[in-house]
């Protein structure tokens, strides 16, 4: 990256690491978690909409981590390039969820029984997942950060490169990695089940046209 090609005089290191703007990035992306968007264009629903991001990125996402465990020195191939992928699938989720609690609380779906509780569940698995991607993306950063500085690419700081560059704490790294990688496609998939189980059953559920109640209202024909 070419703000990596900047060099300290003292030798202590590119003065901006590509590690640290994804961070601040990650950050940033937290802003996002209280954002709630029922509608977007047209009155679409934006909640079916947002997943899309998700439900594609974090699972390549997840794929792309899994193969640069196995294969550590594509950390410096393509480690950085995975790191946008996955901060773009956090703020992606962020909004995902948000939109979906929106549409929860508009179609008054708070309660315990039929495509309800299923609503619910999914919720609940989303909270989990959101909470993963969190971790997954900061383990991301943190074990980028390590493999490239035992790649040949200082910080600059001693006292970390020495601790990031242990054998041990990279081999902790890719082994986090690993586990919230397969968390994190794990959940993704199963709260996108929910989900659809939830939609589904309240159309079948409504014997009609303008049955099934306001998941059918909303997702069949002239609804939204």
């Amino acid at each position: 990256m070419a703000v990596e090609t900047s060099i300290d005089r003292s030798g202590a290191g590119p003065l901006l690491r590509a590690e640290y703007v994804l961070a601040g990035l990650a950050v940033v992306s937290l802003a996002l978690v209280p954002i709630r968007i029922t509608t977007i264009y047209s009155g679409l629903p934006a909640h079916p909409l947002f997943l899309h991001v998700p439900v594609i990125l974090i699972p390549v996402a997840t794929i792309w981590a899994l193969v640069l465990v196995a294969r550590p020195a594509w950390f410096m191939r393509s480690g950085v390039a995975l790191g946008i992928l996955t901060v773009v699938a956090l703020a992606g989720t962020f909004l995902t969820i948000g939109a979906g609690d929106a549409l929860r609380n508009a179609l008054h779906l708070n309660g315990g029984f039929g495509p309800a509780a299923l609503i619910a569940r999914h919720a609940h698995a989303a909270s989990i997942l959101r909470l993963l991607m969190i971790a997954f993306t900061a383990v991301l950063i943190v074990a980028l950060l390590a493999h490239r500085i035992a790649g040949g690419m200082p910080t600059g700081r001693p006292s970390l490169d020495s601790l990031l560059t242990r054998p041990a704490v990279l081999i902790l790294l890719r082994i986090a990695l690993a586990v919230l990688a397969i968390l994190c496609a794990y959940f993704v998939f199963h709260t996108g089940d929910l989900g659809a189980k939830a939609v589904w059953q309240g159309r079948v559920s409504g014997g009609g046209p303008g049955g099934g109640g306001p998941v059918n209202q909303l997702f069949g024909p002239g609804g939204g």
